[in-house]
This record gives C-alpha cells, structure tokens and sequence, in this order.
C-alpha cells in the first residue's frame, strides 16, 4: 500500500501542524510550538516535500489591545477558568495559564512573542477569531502594530478568518491587505457537520471520498452563502486561499480552486486514509493535530 509520505510527495500536498500539533502537546502554547519546530527540522532528514513545512494557530484581542495566542471565547477548557479572553488583559490571561499548569512551557503567548517559534516554515497559516464583540477598529490597529515588526512581516503568513466583515477590512487596508489572506468556511447547519462526520466518506475503504452522497452544495455555509459559491466569494475578497472543514472538499470544488490560482487547506484530519484521499483529491495543505503520525506513515 502507498504510503502517505509517497502520495504528499507524488501530488505536492503538504502537512501543517493545528494549533501547533494539539493532539501531541497542548494546543496554542510554547511547548507545542517548540515540539512542532522540532518535528519539521529533524523531518528533513528522511522527507522532502512531504516533511511538515508548517503551522496553523489562533489570535484574538484581549481587553488591553493585545493579540493573544488562544482559539476558545474564554479559559474554561484549558485552565478551568471562566473569563472570556476579551474581558481580561494580556497579563491576566498570561498569569492564568501559568498558575494553571504545571509546566510554564504551557503558558499562553502573545502574537509578538512568536516569531522565533516560526523560522523554516514555508506556510503559516494565522487565524484571526472574532466575535459578536469584537472592536474590529482596534483589532486592524492591533494587528497593524505586531505585523510591522520585521520578524513578523518577513513570514510567510496567511491571515485567515470565517469572518468575511474582517477579512473585507484587512482587504482595504493600506498595511494589511499586503499580507496573503484565506477564507475560512464550515457548515452553518450544525446537524449537516454531524452527518458529514458520520458519512461513510470518512472511511474511504467503504466509498471514496469523491463519492460522497450527502448533498451540500445548496446548504448554507459560514458566508451566508451556498458552498458553490465559495470561490467566487475568496476571489471577491481578494484572498489567495480557502480552508474547509474536510469533508466539503471533492472534485470539483478542487477544480475551481486550482482553475483560479486559490490553494486550498483541509482542516482537521486526523485519519491517514482519508488524508490519503484528501491528497489524491489536490488539496494543497493538510492541518492535522497528529503530524507526528502522519510524518512516520
């Protein structure tokens, strides 16, 4: 059987790390960025193309204005706390996370502490959260303020968001619009996310991944929109790409990504045949909270 490390290579599909790799190390921190680092360099030992060329992580704004390293609303799932992230400083959420754990390596870091966790990637994929509260103003000034910084301007970053207000904003401005920019789509329906969860599609030794049967061209997604017109929207929005909850992806989709010069990212897959089906497929990136697993395939 092919291995998945042969199909990366064969097809230029690549892997990046979710959250660091949050099924190795606790998501978003230090430690998990330090282990993720590790694991693309020592790849390039025995890999090539296929090695882990990079990471995908989270940002959102703090009370003071900071860009913190963190995907949940709020510090309950990590730390056992029930403060949202915007109702706290930067400091606060810091302190939190370091009483929390046993290991300081685990605290939360900000956006302008990371780039010496960054170097020898070729993708990094930064999602930008927002929600119902979100001070856009002061989130594009935050932004602004940390992605001047040299070390930060001069990565290979993609700014990614479901967020098409955000992603419209970043868009039209003046600095940020030079960063690459990513649409971010799932499905708005929660029960379609448990069927397509449940499709035997997920097992691809019972039907191909391009056989899927469920029929979600005309549900509606994140964007307000249908799924079909999901590239029209990034290409409206000026975006260089698109990520999709995985099992969106099929043939034609992939077909209209490539047609426009947008790469596509597959989030989250965690099982080495249906990425091998992903790879098959051409999807560009492949996020996994597994990269080690998928590296020694």
């Amino acid at each position: 059987m092919t291995s998945l490390a042969t199909l990366l290579d064969t097809h230029k599909t690549y892997l990046l790390g979710h959250r660091g790799a949050r099924g190795e190390q606790l998501e978003n921190t230090k430690a998990g960025f330090i282990h993720t680092q590790q694991l693309s360099q020592k790849s390039t030992s025995y890999l090539a193309k296929s090695k882990l060329v990079g990471i995908e992580f989270d940002v959102q704004l703090t009370l003071d204005g900071k860009l913190v390293v963190f995907h949940d609303e709020n510090l309950l799932r990590l730390f056992s706390h029930q403060s949202r992230i915007d109702q706290l400083t930067a400091a606060q959420i810091q302190r939190i996370s370091r009483s929390a754990r046993a290991e300081k390596s685990d605290s939360i870091l900000l956006l302008q502490q990371m780039p010496k966790h960054l170097k020898g990637y070729s993708h990094i994929e930064l999602e930008i959260k927002t929600h119902e509260r979100t001070n856009y103003a002061q989130l594009i000034q935050s932004l602004k303020q940390c992605l001047v910084d040299p070390n930060l301007s001069s990565l290979p970053l993609t700014l990614t968001s479901f967020d098409i207000r955000l992603l419209e904003q970043l868009q039209a401005d003046s600095v940020l619009s030079h960063f690459k920019r990513g649409l971010l789509v799932e499905p708005t329906c929660p029960q379609l996310t448990i069927d397509l969860m449940r499709s035997p599609a997920l097992n691809p030794s019972k039907r191909p991944i391009i056989d899927m049967k469920i029929d979600i061209k005309n549900a509606a997604m994140s964007t307000g929109q249908p799924l079909a017109d999901t590239v029209l929207i990034a290409l409206r929005l000026g975006c260089s790409s698109i990520g999709l909850f995985y099992p969106l992806f099929d043939s034609n989709l992939i077909a209209q990504c490539q047609r426009y010069g947008l790469s596509s990212t597959a989030w989250t897959v965690n099982d080495v045949d249906y990425a091998k089906q992903l790879t098959k497929l051409g999807v560009s990136y492949l996020i996994t909270d597994y990269p080690t697993a998928f590296l020694h395939n």
